[in-house]
């Protein structure tokens, strides 16, 4: 059972003949009820401040709780971003890597294709200088040829003949600019 300052103020005593002061024991139990509610006001309000405060942590809990999450979001997130930016690093160099060689093969390639064509063209001016010498032979052939012919006919000539005149010459090159 709780006592209330009213149940003290009211609370009635038997009387005896020998005995304490009644006005002094209602003033002690007025001061007492007066103590008593002063404690049961205190009491109530530091129950309000318990729950308030309380209140007020629940509040802090919850907002922590969502920094916590926020945090770990944050950081996977970070960690995320970072695994993407690597991948794509390691992406852009496979990329590079591939295009380099693909580029070195292709220059592999031409220059086997150019020395090739050099070879071919080499092969050509040999060719041609082969074939114009034959060539030049033959002519010098037929003009010593026709020179005799024209010796026979024209002894009387003070010209030299052809064919000395061509062997006094010395071969020029033909073209200096097919020599590659």
């Amino acid at each position: 059972m709780r006592i209330t300052p009213l149940d003290i103020r009211k609370q009635p005593f038997r009387k005896k003949m020998v005995g304490f002061d009644p006005d002094e024991v209602n003033s002690f139990l007025e001061m007492v009820a007066a103590e008593f509610e002063n404690v049961i006001k205190q009491n109530d309000e530091l129950a309000t401040q318990v729950k308030q405060r309380e209140q007020k942590l629940e509040t802090y809990v919850k907002i922590e709780k969502t920094l916590n999450d926020t945090l770990l979001t944050a950081q996977k997130a970070t960690d995320d971003a970072r695994m993407n930016a690597q991948k794509e690093a390691e992406l852009i160099l496979r990329d590079a890597q591939v295009r380099a060689d693909k580029y070195e093969d292709d220059s592999r390639h031409r220059v086997h294709q150019l020395e090739s064509e050099l070879v071919a063209l080499r092969n050509q001016r040999d060719s041609f200088l082969a074939r114009f010498q034959s060539m030049l032979k033959t002519q010098l052939g037929l003009l010593s040829i026709i020179s005799g012919d024209l010796q026979d006919t024209n002894e009387t000539s003070t010209r030299a003949p052809l064919n000395e005149t061509m062997a006094e010459v010395p071969p020029q090159p033909l073209v200096s600019s097919l020599d590659v």
